[in-house]
């Protein structure tokens, strides 16, 4: 009590003193009372382990040495006998030394000091809420370590992996005992060993070689690690821990994630199914029964269905059923039932059954459905369903319908709706052909029965009346026996009688027998009907009018007249329907 009073006498006079200063001094001596007055106080408070000891004894009890440090510092240890063997002999011999410098060489640090009344009472600091399993594992047949090795528990899912030596770490929060850890490696016999006890003096283990059997069919996408994009972003020793234990798998509520591998399901995320999986920037699960958010990115190694959305990417080793949403690209290795809606593109390896939607381009094996793109669809099998797309459309083998401005296929039996059609196992056929137009076409066609286009180009061979003409448009072929065939078809022709920007336009249905000669030549003739649109009504001197064209030649309005016609010539066709 002396002491605090004189202190705070001496406090008062420095105030007084203080406050006549300048500003700067008193901010460097206000700094130096609140010291003063918080290092003093602990100061005191910790007066017995401050406190300078000597000790040095032989073969002496624990309880005579505490008891002889006591004496020297004026004051006496409070302790459990079940806690500090009072009756072990110890030497010990040190010189001027502070007793919490004393106290934790003879303790060996593992015990707390608190100071209360006359008394240091020395107490077992609690448990750490982790600990640790260490250890190494082996090769059985030759003695080398085992890199890269799988250390896991299915019960209380806990993993990691041993480094290149060998070695492993596995950080552990329950001590629930017992409990087995199993060490898994591709080309090794799965080794387990039961944990007892948090007493942890090292494992190590041996694990046996094993041969490995390879069928004649390979699956590829089991193991999740196929796709480029799991490559890219997922570290190669989580990878390694999918490859190595690739047969072990746990269905869990939720999940979250920052990262690959930064989860709350640690190492083994790679393993567990989820119904809930939320990724802060992208999370690498199993597969998911449910919903999945990704901040940038998801990456299922296995299943996923129901919702998966992300802003950057989504990729799915197996089959997804639902709806896939992401801002820039899709990806699913097996095969899509819903609807996969990209930002840039999407890509069903194998099967789409429902409707793939995206900004730039749409990919998959076969397609029962609908692909709907900006720029372009693609197909590797059968198409059944609907693509569309402004640019181009491809399908191995067409079913459905295909619009586009080109639209390729290997085979077709559906219709191709475009400006240029091609099917490499189908028909086309080279013509030359006069009709009442123009006395000299060409026209090249290509696709199916069902539907083939049409690109014509004609000129007049007279220099007094010239006309040229170039148009596009459709047909369809009927069979009436091997060697006789009915085709109806509707062209869009331009004409260029010396003004390209005032063109007239002719709509042109017409019909035609096709005989055929050879396996390659046929010819063909039929009636046709014409529709002859102008914005002018004085055309330039030697180019025809078309006032006089056909037969049963009337006006339909001011700008469009129309007639009947005909067409004739010889045809050489190749492929096959």
């Amino acid at each position: 009590m002396r002491f605090n009073f004189d202190l705070g006498f001496q406090a008062s006079g420095l105030f007084l003193y203080i406050f006549n200063m300048n500003r700067i001094q008193f901010f460097f001596r206000m700094m130096t009372l609140i010291t003063l007055f918080f290092v003093l106080p602990a100061c005191h408070a910790q007066k017995f382990l401050n406190r300078i000891v000597s000790v040095s004894v032989r073969s002496k009890p624990v309880a005579d040495v505490l008891k002889l440090v006591g004496e020297q510092g004026t004051f006496r240890f409070s302790y459990n006998s079940d806690i500090i063997p009072g009756d072990s002999l110890v030497s010990v011999s040190v010189q001027s030394v502070s007793v919490k410098q004393f106290l934790d060489a003879f303790l060996n640090g593992k015990y707390l000091y608190k100071e209360s009344g006359n008394y240091i009472i020395l107490q077992r600091p609690p448990k750490e809420k982790y600990y640790q399993i260490t250890g190494q594992v082996f090769d059985s047949e030759t003695g080398k370590a085992v890199d890269y090795t799988s250390v896991y528990s299915k019960q209380i899912l806990v993993s990691t992996l041993t480094d290149d030596v060998g070695f492993f770490k596995l950080r552990l929060r329950d001590r629930n005992f017992p409990f087995s850890l199993t060490f898994s490696k591709v080309g090794y016999a799965d080794t387990s060993v039961v944990i007892n006890s948090d007493v942890d003096p090292g494992i190590r283990l041996s694990i046996a070689p094993k041969a490995i059997e390879l069928d004649t069919l390979i699956i590829t996408n089991t193991g999740g690690n196929n796709s480029w994009l799991a490559r890219l972003f997922v570290s190669s020793r989580l990878r390694a821990q999918s490859r190595n234990i690739g047969q072990f798998f746990v269905a869990l509520p939720f999940q979250a994630s920052l990262t690959p591998g930064l989860s709350t399901h640690g190492r083994l995320s790679s393993q567990i199914i989820n119904k809930v999986s939320v990724n802060i920037y992208g999370g690498y699960t199993a597969g998911v029964n449910g919903v999945e958010i990704g901040g940038l990115f998801n990456i299922s190694k296995k299943d996923a269905r129901y919702l998966q959305m992300a802003t950057t990417f989504n990729a799915v080793s197996g089959n997804f059923t639902g709806v896939q949403m992401v801002g820039i690209y899709n990806q699913i290795l097996d095969s899509l039932s819903g609807m996969q809606i990209s930002g840039f593109g999407g890509l069903v390896k194998r099967h789409v059954k429902g409707v793939q939607l995206s900004g730039v381009a749409n990919v998959s094996g076969s397609l029962r459905g609908a692909q709907l793109s900006g720029f372009g669809n693609i197909t590797g099998g059968n198409m059944k369903g609907l693509q569309l797309a402004a640019l181009f459309n491809y399908a191995g083998n067409l079913k459905g319908v295909q619009i586009g401005m080109i639209n390729l296929a290997d085979s077709s039996s559906g219709y191709s709706i475009g400006f240029l059609n091609l099917v490499k196992k189908g028909h086309g056929a080279f013509s030359v052909y006069a009709n009442e137009l123009v006395p000299f076409n060409i026209g090249w066609t290509s696709g199916n029965r069902k539907l083939y286009n049409i690109l014509t180009l004609g000129s007049s061979l007279n220099n007094s009346s010239r006309a040229y003409t170039f148009g596009f448009g459709f047909g369809r072929e009927f069979v009436l026996s091997d060697k006789l065939k009915l085709n109806t078809e509707i062209t869009h022709q331009n004409v260029y009688l010396g003004n390209w920007k005032a063109r007239p336009i002719i709509y042109r249905f017409q019909t035609g027998l096709n005989i055929k000669l050879t396996k390659r030549l046929s010819l063909n003739a039929g009636p046709s009907f014409s529709m002859f649109h102008a914005r002018q009504k004085e055309f330039k001197a030697g180019y025809q009018t078309f006032a006089e064209k056909g037969f049963f030649h009337f006006k339909v309005n001011e700008k469009t007249q129309a007639w009947l016609g005909w067409q004739g010539g010889v045809s050489w066709n190749y492929g096959h329907w």
